[in-house]
């Protein structure tokens, strides 16, 4: 009779990195939300199947004439 094998399964060769504003990477509530929707994209709402998931937080600004530093302003996202 053969053994079984105790080895984890290894994770899916998948990583994924997703760019948000601080506003929600600094909101718990926001942030969790962000991640279930991400976690389900890949076939699991509760955890991340193996897949690694890179956050990084993005700011952007522009210079005017005047060479004063401005935020711009994120007005929303086009997904899919």
């Amino acid at each position: 009779m053969s053994e079984l094998n105790t080895q984890p399964i290894p994770p899916r060769e998948v990583a994924v990195t997703v760019h948000l504003p601080g506003d929600i990477l600094g909101n718990l509530e926001s942030f969790q939300k962000v991640q279930a929707s991400i976690f389900d994209r890949f076939g699991c709402g509760g955890c991340n199947s193996g897949i690694l998931i890179d956050f990084k937080r993005f700011e952007e600004f522009f210079v005017t004439p005047e060479l004063e530093i401005r935020p711009v302003a994120v007005t929303g996202f086009q997904v899919g």
